[in-house]
């Protein structure tokens, strides 16, 4: 089967937005599981920062065994424990279960999605891997969009269990999708070399990241710059349902107005691409997000804050992150041709865990605040411009 990246792309991109349909479908029922467990909305949020680190467990130890053993194998193992642990969820009688098995399901999508970016840097590099990533992100987006609402529409027919059979039922489609229509782009000759390595080579192919310098840099920008949007996630059930009082059947329209600021940024990168090489992009467009986050900060520190203020700032702050993925994992991978999916690994860890962690260290700082949220991202943010300035060397020349 001798497909090209860009006809691999829509397939790629449904398998990577396994994530977001994992993260964002159940949003809309946040408050009824609480009840139903008999907990608060802030106990059963908790559940997407352990998945987002999960998920980097998950990558991290798929990453390297898709090295070794080819990229299809890996995912199809992981989207079958996806699917069981999904199941399984959709019967949890009190929080603890809720966690460990959202835990295990997060492992399963590690090793389902971290092949997709290591099929791409099979195929390409440098602007046209930029390119390829920001087709993948584009079809991605489009989970975070109708996923809540499509959480909302199996509330308003049933309980929330169904959501994570559907999930389960999402993930069988994915087994179908891989197993029956993508082939395998990890040659047999790069098996055999990587099945000659002692197992310990997984390991020290993962020093070879860490021994880059540059490279480390975007992983830490990457992972910060993920932190914004995951404290976001984590939030949003708060900000809108709570803060504002947005009922759950609003809820997926005021989220997917965010995800279209992320979708229209996403294509706008993909332009830019064609005058400019994706560091210089990427620079200016962190450059931005900082500004606008103290803007923010400032607003709701003075203001009472409004709602469709509030959405225009998520627009662009949480938008311009559409531009920043497809051009950090370009400029990271060129690294790594030899271990792309180690170190493709390290990049989705860093973006789900790092991300994960944020989330965690948020709903701690959870005080009922606007601008405890305002500030905590712009830290993150301005966090991220600092590691490609100083590490990673992305400036304008």
């Amino acid at each position: 089967m001798n497909l090209t990246a860009r006809q691999l792309a829509p397939r790629l991109g449904a398998l990577v937005a396994l994530t977001p349909f994992a993260i964002d479908t159940y949003l809309p029922a946040l408050p009824s599981l609480a009840q139903q467990l008999n907990t608060d909305v802030n106990a059963v949020s908790f559940t997407v920062p352990l998945f987002l680190m999960g998920f980097g467990l998950g990558q991290l130890l798929g990453g390297p065994l898709s090295d070794r053993f080819g990229r299809k194998p890996i995912a199809l193992i992981g989207l079958l424990i996806f699917m069981v642990s999904s199941l399984l969820i959709a019967f949890s009688v009190n929080l603890e279960q809720l966690y460990v098995m959202r835990v295990i399901q997060a492992i399963g999508g590690g090793f389902a999605t971290v092949v997709s970016a290591a099929i791409v840097r099979d195929l390409t590099s440098g602007r046209e891997s930029a390119q390829v990533f920001s087709m993948i992100a584009l079809v991605m987006l489009i989970a975070p969009l109708v996923a809540p609402a499509t959480g909302a529409l199996i509330l308003n027919f049933s309980e929330w269990h169904s959501i994570f059979i559907f999930l389960a039922f999402y993930g069988l489609l994915l087994w179908m999708m891989v197993q029956f229509t993508l082939p395998e782009t990890r040659s047999l000759e790069r098996q055999q070399k990587a099945r000659s390595q002692p197992w310990s080579a997984l390991i020290s192919n993962y020093g070879q990241v860490f021994k880059n310098r540059r490279a480390v840099g975007f992983l830490l920008a990457q992972g910060l710059a993920s932190g914004v949007l995951f404290v976001y996630i984590t939030e949003a059930s708060f900000i809108y349902m709570e803060q504002f009082d947005i009922s759950p059947s609003q809820f997926p329209l005021y989220f997917g107005i965010v995800v279209l600021g992320v979708v229209f940024f996403n294509r706008m990168n993909v332009t830019l691409l064609k005058r400019f090489e994706p560091a210089t992009i990427l620079w200016r467009v962190m450059q931005l997000q900082v500004i606008l986050l103290v803007f923010m900060s400032v607003y709701v520190s003075i203001f009472t804050p409004n709602l469709y203020i509030i959405l225009v700032f998520q627009f662009f702050v949480l938008g311009l992150l559409g531009a920043v993925t497809p051009n950090v994992q370009a400029c990271y991978l060129d690294f790594f041709e030899q271990i792309s999916g180690t170190a493709n690994a390290l990049m989705g860890s860093s973006i789900f865990a790092m991300g994960g962690l944020m989330g965690l260290i948020m709903g701690t700082l959870h005080n009922g605040s606007l601008l405890t949220i305002a500030l905590f991202t712009l830290l993150l943010s301005a966090g991220s411009l600092s590691f490609l300035k100083w590490m990673a060397q992305v400036q304008l020349r």
